[in-house]
């Protein structure tokens, strides 16, 4: 064993106690317990009471007897701890209920502390609430110090764990804050009083949801596993401790690396745990529960499998005989829904019903075993159809229903899987009791506070579509809009950046049956509203961060000062571990509060809030901006012009067929760029998908808005903004040239993300500067050579003075540098998108990527164009295509009001005659999206009919 510093002084009194003294056993025996607290060695634990019973024995009527006796009561409280012996305990209080009369000051109010801690250990070990009652009622007698302050806190938080009283909960954390504040910083005790309180905080915020009570949590609980030497005992149970709040910032806030952190955490405690002590199966449990979660979200099988493993061995060595059972059941549950086995479901149901059947109704783990027995037979029902899985399901959860406390999140998470299984059999029986019952169920999980904010989002939309279900399509658009109101919460900022996509796939097409709802219910104006606030959340949240705080400097320039820092450490983000991440979620939490003050000031209540009707409608001033909106109760574009919103339904444009569409075409381009008798096929399908986007979606929309023939004059213009996946198809290039009629010949189209990008935009538009720099790069290492790039290069040059960044001159610093200090950039190089992680499609510099969320967190002034004149750099993903999240995109959040990009791959000596027409025009006087116009409409000319050449290139912006 590794050297201690209690090692010296252990040996010195053991010498003494050798020969008699009485004072040297006591002393032997506390250092001894002290040792065995900071290595976890029973030995030494054994070895100190055997010290005491002796010292004992040899002072029969000696005063000191009675202090030897309570110090004996203190050792027998671990000897409890470590081996379960719940005689210990029993002995403990009845050595401290005979001392306790007999001892004055100091030792007695040691004494009465003692037995209260071991009143709360007995009452843990019983589950019956009178020994924690007594352990209140004798703590809160005696001196306010922090050794007492710190065991009335744990008996009141213990209060709460066994009836549910939250005003114990809150008491419980006042207390233990005024133990910690009121012990010194070398007081041995503190990291205990520390650890106790981030426990009791993090069960207040489980409670609650709050984030900030929650991060107060993680942040007590970690100085706990900092400040503990690595070789303590004590730092396990820390360490334990600080894993629990960390899997529940991930489950609640969808932080991935919270809760891997939390695995490794608790991983690492099993490691150090040696398999034959009592902690071993409490800390097995934690474990099992930590990757539960994890593999709830990752699917990873291999761990899910280890943990099955882990889980059989520790039957019956758990701190409670129906966790184990209750943690297999949910991870067979979990193996059931990927792999579709009935013998993990019949592991599931086994598991599950042994803990329903051997714990008293209503305890918690009654409840928990319960609720997710229905959650079982409910994905048997779903996987396999059979209704009587389904009968089985909706009995337990409604059971789970009236099982669980009104408030408590447990009653929330019932809730909804009963909604899911109700609305299930309104589908086979058409009962509108049913229909009716369902709604209330998922009206409440939505209202509940304590909910993750993406369940509490999705039952807000199971809620709306009960509504819709039943006609009630008021009702259903104000369901739908309390669910789009709560999308912010799903993907806050302190997240990383792919924990928010992850958020936002799961919620994909909330906004647009949203806005059908509210046009259902006769009320367009809240469609646009919801389909701006339910679409490019996370676009969204940067153009806040680059919002004006001069009107609030006016005011309170020190608010919006620390306003404007806290945004600016809140750029876009990758994963973050520990302390760096602790830091981002207490800046988030930091942003609500400020922002909450700036609005408590006179004439602030709307600042930083979404755009009103009059503003969105106002972002039309250049032209009509079409909203198109796909959805399955109904399809719709939504005119948007300053003096109103115009609706012009879209018979035959469903989910389906668009879903159809974009394969179609995403598999003709695939195939076009190989030469042969699939090339011809392959543009030909290009050409039927263009016909059907004009005579579904453009051409009803240019009818209503009266472009119905080739302008003799001023070309008119028109900003679409596609919803879904009618983004990743080219609406501008819709036709059935050459002879039909087609959105090229009628008007010249710019696209816009939301209404609120494109309101940015022009307010961020400057034509100060006209510096251009050129990003020209044909030889990126390991990519394939691109030949006209540098042609490309030179023809632009010839056309308007331009800085050259070339070949390996294009690094990633240069380039960054180039952009800081130039008002326009023309990329000819590499791209490519990532369908996965769009956050990480990139351009290909010379020494490396510049990528989507790196341009996101650029924010320049005075810009003004960016040409994107590459692969594929306005392709959103099909995950979540209303997130817009592309190069495009990001360089319009950098500050660049006008872009041009491509939808897909485009030819090398194309992209040139595009990109030197484009320039060319703009020479001319002509604005970038006219420029933009004429340039493909020359390349349509030259290749008439291989729309993949001519169809690639888009505007957005201004």
């Amino acid at each position: 064993m590794p050297p201690t510093p209690f090692d010296s002084e252990i040996e010195r009194n053991r010498r003494l106690a050798a020969q008699g003294s009485v004072n040297a056993m006591s002393d032997l025996a506390t250092g001894l317990r002290d040792r065995h607290r900071y290595t976890d060695d029973p030995a030494d634990l054994l070895e100190g009471i055997d010290q005491l019973r002796a010292a004992i024995g040899y002072v029969p009527d000696h005063p000191i007897r009675h202090s030897l006796r309570a110090t004996l009561s203190g050792l027998l409280l671990d000897h409890f701890q470590y081996f379960g012996d719940v005689s210990a305990l029993h002995e403990a209080i009845a050595g401290c209920d005979e001392v306790i009369p007999l001892l004055d000051g100091h030792n007695g109010q040691v004494a009465a502390t003692l037995r209260g801690e071991a009143l709360i250990l007995l009452a843990e070990h019983t589950r019956d609430p009178v020994h924690v009652t007594e352990a209140v009622e004798s703590a809160s007698q005696l001196p306010r110090v922090p050794a007492v302050l710190f065991v009335l806190g744990r008996a009141l938080s213990l209060r709460y764990g066994l009836t549910g009283d939250r005003t114990a909960l809150d008491e419980a954390a006042r207390v233990l804050e005024e133990s910690v504040r009121a012990s010194s910083a070398d007081d041995p005790s503190r990291l205990l009083r520390l650890n106790q309180l981030g426990d009791v905080l993090q069960r207040s915020a489980e409670h609650t949801g709050d984030e900030s009570v929650r991060q107060s949590a993680i942040r007590y609980l970690r100085a706990a596993v900092d400040g503990a030497p690595s070789t303590s005992g004590s730092v396990l149970g820390f360490k334990v401790d600080l894993a629990a709040a960390l899997r529940d910032r991930g489950r609640h806030t969808g932080d991935l690396a919270a809760a891997r952190e939390g695995v490794s955490l608790l991983h690492e405690v099993l490691a150090a745990t040696p398999p034959d002590t009592r902690s071993w199966g409490n800390r097995c449990e934690n474990y099992l529960i930590a990757v539960q979660g994890l593999v709830e979200r990752t699917g990873d099988i291999e761990l899910l499998d280890q943990a099955l493993e882990m889980g059989r061995a520790a039957r019956g060595r758990g701190s409670n005989d129906a966790t184990i059972p209750l943690l297999l059941g949910l991870l067979h549950h979990d193996r059931f829904v990927r792999t579709r086995l009935g013998s993990d479901l019949a592991r599931a149901v086994t598991a599950l019903s042994e803990v329903v059947e051997a714990v008293p109704y209503g305890e918690d783990d009654h409840v928990s075993a319960l609720g997710n027995l229905g959650r079982v037979w409910f994905s048997a029902y779903r996987i396999t159809g059979d209704p009587e899985a389904l009968r089985r399901s909706v009995t337990a959860l409604g059971s789970t229903v009236r099982a669980s406390a009104p408030d408590s999140p447990k009653r929330g998470a019932a809730e909804i899987n009963y909604g899911d299984a109700l609305y299930a059999q309104y589908e086979t029986n058409q009962d509108p009791g049913v229909l009716t019952a369902a709604g209330h169920a998922f009206r409440a999980a939505a209202l509940h506070e304590g909910l993750q904010p993406i369940v509490r989002i999705k039952a807000a939309r199971s809620w709306a579509g009960t509504e819709a279900s039943a006609g009630q399509w008021r009702r259903a658009r104000d369901a739908y809009a309390y669910a789009v109101g709560l999308l912010p919460r799903a993907a806050p900022r302190r997240l990383a950046r792919l924990d928010q996509q992850r958020a936002l796939e799961e919620l994909d097409g909330l906004a647009a049956d949203a806005a059908a709802g509210a046009i259902m219910a006769n009320d367009p104006e809240t469609a646009v509203r919801l389909l701006e606030l339910g679409r490019g959340v996370l676009g969204g949240q940067v153009l806040q961060s680059r919002s004006d705080l001069s009107r609030l400097s006016a005011v309170a320039p020190e608010l919006a000062e620390q306003l404007a820092y806290t945004l600016e450490r809140l750029t876009p983000s990758g994963y973050l571990l520990g302390a760096a991440a602790d830091e981002r979620h207490d800046l988030d939490i930091r942003l609500e509060r400020l922002l909450d003050e700036a609005r408590g000031l006179p004439g602030f209540a709307d600042f930083f809030a979404p755009p009103t009707p009059a503003d969105l409608t106002a972002s039309a001033a250049g032209g009509p901006v079409v909203l198109i909106n796909v959805s399955g109760f109904r399809s719709d574009a939504l005119i948007v012009e300053p003096s109103g919103i115009t609706v012009v339904e879209l018979a035959g444009v469903t989910p389906d067929s668009v879903a159809g569409l974009a394969d179609a075409f995403s598999a003709a381009l695939h195939a076009a760029t190989r030469p042969g008798t699939g090339e011809t096929e392959a543009q030909a399908t290009v050409m039927e998908v263009l016909g059907w986007l004009w005579d579904f979606v453009t051409g009803p929309v240019l009818e209503r808005l009266g472009y119905t023939t080739a302008p003799s004059g001023v070309w008119p213009r028109v900003w679409w903004s596609p919803v879904g996946q009618l983004a990743l198809l080219p609406l501008h290039a819709a036709g059935r040239p050459p002879e039909g009629p087609t959105v090229l010949d009628r008007v010249v189209s710019a696209y816009t993300p939301t209404l609120r990008a494109l309101r940015h935009a022009r307010g961020r538009y400057a034509r100060a500067r006209e510096d251009l720099v050129i990003v020209a790069i044909g030889d990126a290492p390991g990519a394939k050579t691109l030949r006209g790039t540098e042609r490309e290069a030179g023809g632009i040059a010839a056309l308007t003075p331009a800085t050259r960044l070339v070949g390996r001159q294009a690094t990633v610093d240069a380039v960054r540098t180039a952009l800081a200090s130039h008002a326009s950039v023309h990329f000819a190089c590499h791209a490519a998108s990532d369908p996965d992680d769009p956050s990480a499609g990139h351009l290909q510099l010379y020494d490396g990527p510049l990528s989507v969320l790196d341009v996101s967190a650029l924010d320049l002034s005075g810009v003004r164009l960016a040409v994107l004149s590459a692969c594929e750099t306005s392709l959103g993903t099909r995950r979540i295509p209303d997130e817009g999240l592309h190069l495009l995109s990001a360089f319009q959040l950098a500050g660049y009001p006008q872009v041009v990009g491509t939808l897909w791959q485009v030819n090398d000596h194309v992209a040139r005659l595009v990109a030197v027409d484009l320039h060319q025009w703009i020479a001319a006087g002509e604005d970038v999206a006219t420029a933009l116009h004429h340039a493909v409409r020359r390349c349509r000319e030259r290749f008439p009919s291989t729309p993949t050449l001519w169809a690639a290139h888009l505007y957005s912006g201004q």
